[in-house]
């Protein structure tokens, strides 16, 4: 099963170095389209994440505790791909885009558990994606295109 959150060794390495928040349904972390600034670390609560679309959409998603939202942002300093909102009472950790730097200059093991963190969401973001355009493709195309 793909793992989309932070063991616990992770989760305690950026619980040390994050500045925890109790943060309101609603509260919104950042918005798409937004420079990167940061991650945050959910340690209790959900936050959503959506793409800007229909909240039915299914690429949009809750995450609890242990989740990374930000992540791919961070780790590359290009803007947020997404939106994210505080869906149920949450406290979270933010850790800098500095403070993740030093962390995994300081502990390199935890650049292969991000990378796996990142592959299962590219992954599971693809299938989504396949199955919504199968789904919206008319059967005739479907038909004329075999």
């Amino acid at each position: 099963m793909a793992r989309y959150s932070a063991d616990p060794d992770l989760q305690a390495a950026l619980q040390a170095c994050c500045e925890k928040f109790n943060e309101p349904k609603q509260t919104v972390l950042f918005r798409r389209g937004e420079a990167a600034f940061g991650m945050f670390l959910v340690l209790e609560g959900n936050v959503s994440l959506d793409f800007g679309v229909d909240g039915s959409n299914p690429l949009n998603r809750a995450y609890g505790p242990g989740a990374l939202v930000g992540l791919p942002a961070a780790l590359t300093g290009h803007n947020y791909s997404m939106t994210a909102t505080v869906t149920e009472d949450a406290e979270v950790g933010f850790i800098s885009i500095k403070a993740l730097q030093n962390l995994l200059r300081a502990r390199p093991e935890f650049c292969q558990q991000l990378l796996a963190i990142l592959s299962a969401r590219v992954a599971q973001t693809d299938q989504i994606r396949k199955a919504m355009l199968a789904k919206d493709s008319p059967r005739e195309q479907e038909v004329g295109l075999a």
